[in-house]
């Protein structure tokens, strides 16, 4: 087993504010949260949308792809890939969702620790973490095609490639728009390039029909917290920034200029949300926010608005992405027809 990435993660998990027992538990939980933005594949589509409806009962067999096929990762490097993986490993939860939901699931013979859906995910090998990849075992899989992502550099990747005599694709999105791009990257390279068009399709109808479904209502001030000590929140050129603004809320941490900024509470208590958002991973609840220090006066607190959503759907920039927009959705929007 060897380090997969050459620094620590401290702010990417899947995104990742990921310290101490609490800090790996969570980095090991999410799939995609703190992702820096990478280099976007040279062939995409923006859009946005989720889907449950990406399910791992998207047919296979619909390959268009010419090989070799040569496409662009996330880190800025060019990948020739001669002909249809057939073994497939994926370093990140998200990516393997994806692999599912275009079709190639059954060729993914390794996932990380972390992966847990869909249920299939249970009974394929495991080849490591969000830190460490096992090397060894993926080279006993006779990988073909292998899927990393945060913070991998392209020095790294193209280290893993001698490593593993692998193909080795980076697929690291930051904004929503990227996170729709990473799924037509997955698609192409694993060999399914229709079935990641139709899918990114999908994602993005959703994400327009939620857009839609809150549009003219009032945009109510949000404050999302990703970790609690030290706080932490998300700003411009992270994907759950994006999913405030669709799901038609103002994030209060828009100026930060930074895609997971630390935040101080004082400045939380000053700005005065209408609603608090907390990340389920992030290990806070509307009680733990309540007993901070000047945070009962809060309005999100006195008017029962913190609300938690859920991290496997909205910190994995995959598949169901737009799950988690909806849920972000319908807290801020009870109201709305969603």
């Amino acid at each position: 087993m060897i380090s997969l990435y050459r620094t620590p993660l401290l702010l990417r998990p899947s995104g990742s504010p990921f310290v101490r027992a609490t800090l790996v538990a969570l980095i090991l939980s999410l799939t995609g949260i703190l992702s820096s933005c990478g280099a976007s594949p040279t062939s995409t589509t923006q859009g946005g949308g989720s889907a449950s409806g990406a399910s791992p009962e998207t047919a296979a067999g619909t390959t268009d792809a010419g090989y070799p096929l040569t496409l662009t990762d996330d880190a800025g490097r060019e990948v020739t890939i001669d002909g249809e993986p057939e073994n497939i490993a994926s370093m990140a939860p998200s990516i393997t969702e994806t692999l599912f939901a275009v079709g190639a699931g059954d060729r993914v013979v390794g996932v990380t620790t972390s992966d847990d859906y869909p249920e299939e995910v249970t009974d394929i090998e495991t080849v490591g973490d969000f830190s460490e990849i096992n090397v060894e075992q993926v080279l006993a899989l006779d990988t073909d095609l292998l899927f990393v992502s945060f913070d991998t550099t392209a020095e790294r990747a193209d280290e893993l490639e001698e490593q593993t005599d692998a193909d080795v694709v980076v697929v690291d999105p930051g904004t929503l728009d990227e996170v729709l791009e990473s799924v037509e990257l997955v698609g192409r390279a694993a060999g399914e390039p229709q079935n990641g068009r139709r899918t990114q399709e999908e994602m993005r109808s959703e994400l327009d029909a939620i857009e839609s479904a809150v549009a003219g209502e009032p945009e109510p001030t949000v404050f999302y917290e990703v970790f609690g000590d030290p706080l932490q929140t998300v700003g411009p050129g992270s994907f759950i920034d994006d999913a405030i603004g669709v799901a038609g809320g103002e994030n209060i941490a828009a100026g930060t200029g930074e895609a997971y900024p630390t935040y101080s509470a004082e400045t939380v208590i000053e700005r005065d949300p209408d609603f608090y958002l907390v990340g389920s991973f992030s290990g806070t609840d509307a009680e733990t926010v309540a007993e901070r220090p000047g945070f009962s006066n809060l309005s999100a607190v006195e008017g029962d608005r913190v609300k938690v959503i859920d991290d496997d759907l909205i910190s994995r920039p995959g598949p169901r992405v737009a799950d988690g927009v909806r849920q972000i959705a319908q807290a801020l929007h009870p109201n709305a027809d969603l």
